[in-house]
């Protein structure tokens, strides 16, 4: 892989790493989940009409300036209804007495059923009944007493707990198939009713029983007459009104909405659990009256309270108003409140309903966000700052393109194109300096990053690069030495460079490439790519020994280098891009100034992504 492809590698990978540590930042100072917090920040980037990469840079970078914190609402996982040490033993309890009667002889019941003469009354009950119903008959033991019951007949919408109706119960015994009366002592006043010929009636009543290692739980109504053959029981499992009531209760829960009612009559008032949370009174609390309710409320919002319901009474119109109730922490919440007077035919308020929602984590979330928008205002104008410092910079150290010095046996053009989005703004560079023993000295380069950081590496190793080669050593040790310069900086940075030094007398380039794109000879009407040694990137590694490579020019060559900004897409492989460039580059004139403008106007490059140099070098 290309040192290019490591370099798109390494910003694609800084801008998710960027984007995720700016979710979880966000995600703490807000108080909510990291999926909602990347929600917000994108919301935050459209308003401050950015990119999200360059939004959570923004957000990064100011994390240091103090967390916001966001007032959550208190809520607690649901537990499960009931208590789950008590519905075990019942379910033993009745998984005991199934065992039990399933080893009892119902050899038997046949006979008992034979001689269970027609019963008019029973039938009566079973045509009457919209519920489930059934006649059952005793079985009685040895001593008389009774021991079980066996279904009769039962009415065609009958249905147990298990959904088993008339073709799978007529003729079993009560107690196998639904053990659950032992257990709930049903079984006991069903007894009592065939003996007694007393009626039973039972109202909504817990009660759980089991079948085949299968447990079964609903509230029930339970009514139960005796007839001449034996009883009749009707039935009716609340399944569908526990459903409502629980789901109802589960929507209050997780939207921390209440309900109340007052009755003006009567002077009562009706509650939800969630009602009552939200304004702070425990359970068994009674709830104030609606004159008294303004001094539930924080002091301060007093008079919207106080203003809401006198408008309810006097103009007996819904209001809607947002108040803040002291909690038991002593920290506010904030409620929002919804009223209604209900009228009578006197045109008079009967009764009150009211709905209240416990909205401190949406005003936590708008307040944190409000601070976070101010504080990435703030950051933004820094960077911009720090932006036309590095575009002043970047003009101060680069020369004019048409004022580079001439080199000793070449002809140069350059052009050199900062990123048309000031965020953008990297460290390409170039120089060109003729050294004192005529030789010729050239170089192209690309310090890591963007902005001030990069302008400032960026002028660092141009600079040093220009003072070293006062030495005249071969490009390899310029560029060992340029490494270990751009290693000890501080902050610490990297680059790629191309370093090369003509000699005019016998037509040899002697040029060192560290990371950096490679360089494409057009000679003949042919263009190919310079064979490089994959030595490291400026900064990557200390104490590395620099290649130097010697390649024979002859008069006509062109030698063509550039930034990754020319050929570096997002959407597109980099080799193809060299190679689309490489095709460019062999129909273009051997002309520098016009290899250059050729180029521009046929890559298609992205200004907006990157700097982008192109440096022509023609041996004459």
């Amino acid at each position: 892989m290309h040192v290019a492809d490591l370099d798109g590698l390494r910003d694609a990978a800084r801008d998710r790493a960027v984007l995720s540590e700016a979710r979880v930042m966000l995600a703490r100072r807000l108080g909510v989940p990291p999926g909602e917090a990347l929600q917000h920040l994108i919301w935050l980037a459209r308003d401050l009409d950015m990119g999200l990469a360059e939004a959570a840079s923004l957000l990064v970078r100011d994390g240091e300036g103090g967390s916001v914190g966001a007032v959550l609402a208190g809520r607690r996982a649901p537990r499960t209804e009931g208590g789950t040490a008590e519905r075990r033993a019942a379910l033993s309890e009745v998984e005991d007495v199934l065992r039990r009667v399933t080893a009892e002889d119902t050899a038997g019941d046949e006979e008992i059923l034979d001689r269970v003469p027609d019963d008019p009354m029973a039938q009566a009950v079973l045509d009457a009944t919209l519920d489930s119903s059934a006649h059952l008959v005793p079985v009685r033991g040895s001593d008389g007493n009774v021991t079980d019951f066996l279904y009769v007949d039962l009415n065609a919408g009958a249905r147990d707990m298990f959904g088993r109706g008339r073709e799978e119960l007529t003729g079993q015994r009560l107690l196998q198939t639904d053990p659950g009366t032992v257990q709930s002592g049903l079984f006991d006043d069903y007894i009592e009713v065939l003996e007694s010929g007393t009626s039973l009636e039972r109202s909504s009543i817990p009660y759980t029983t089991a079948q085949r290692g299968l447990s079964r739980s609903s509230r029930t109504s339970v009514r139960c007459v005796a007839v001449p053959t034996g009883i009749c029981l009707t039935w009716r499992y609340h399944h569908a009104e526990d459903r409502t009531v629980r789901r109802l209760e589960r929507v209050e829960r997780l939207a921390l909405v209440g309900f109340g009612e007052w009755d003006l009559a009567t002077g009562e008032a009706d509650w939800t659990p969630q009602m009552l949370a939200n304004y702070a009174l425990g359970p068994d609390e009674v709830p104030p009256s609606p004159h008294d309710l303004p001094k539930a409320v924080a002091e301060d919002d007093l008079p919207l309270v106080e203003e809401a319901v006198q408008t309810m009474f006097s103009r007996r119109e819904p209001v809607e108003t947002e108040h803040r109730v002291i909690g038991p922490d002593g920290a506010p919440r904030h409620l929002w409140m919804f009223a209604e007077p209900v009228l009578g035919e006197s045109g008079l308020p009967v009764s009150i309903n009211i709905v209240s929602q416990d909205i401190t984590r949406r005003r936590g979330v708008e307040r944190a966000l409000a601070e976070t928008r101010r504080q990435m205002l703030k950051q933004q104008e820094r960077m911009a700052q720090e932006r036309r410092v590095a575009v002043t910079l970047r003009r101060a150290i680069l020369p004019d393109e048409d004022e580079s010095e001439r080199l000793p046996g070449l002809v140069t053009a350059i052009r050199s194109l900062a990123a048309e989005s000031t965020a953008r703004i990297g460290g390409d560079w170039y120089a060109t300096r003729a050294l004192a023993d005529g030789r010729a000295l050239f170089a192209i380069g690309d310090a890591a990053g963007h902005g001030l950081p990069a302008a400032a590496a960026m002028a660092r190793s141009r600079n040093g690069l220009l003072g070293l080669a006062c030495t005249g050593e071969p490009a390899g040790r310029l560029v060992g030495w340029l490494n270990e310069l751009v290693g000890t900086m501080d902050p610490t940075a990297t680059g790629t460079a191309i370093v090369g030094v003509y000699e005019p007398g016998r037509r040899v380039l002697e040029w060192t490439c560290a990371g950096h794109p490679p360089p494409i000879l057009i000679r003949d009407g042919r263009a190919e790519r310079l064979e490089v040694v994959r030595d490291p990137m400026l900064g990557a590694v200390t104490d590395w020994e620099y290649t130097t490579i010697s390649t024979p020019l002859y008069p006509g060559d062109v030698i063509f280098l550039y930034t990754d900004g020319l050929v570096e897409r997002r959407d597109a492989d980099l080799d193809e891009r060299i190679t689309r460039l490489t095709d460019i580059l062999q129909d273009s004139s051997t002309r520098p100034e016009l290899v250059l403008d050729e180029v521009l106007a046929r890559m298609e490059h992205d200004r907006a992504a990157d700097d982008t140099t192109l440096f022509a070098v023609r041996v004459e």
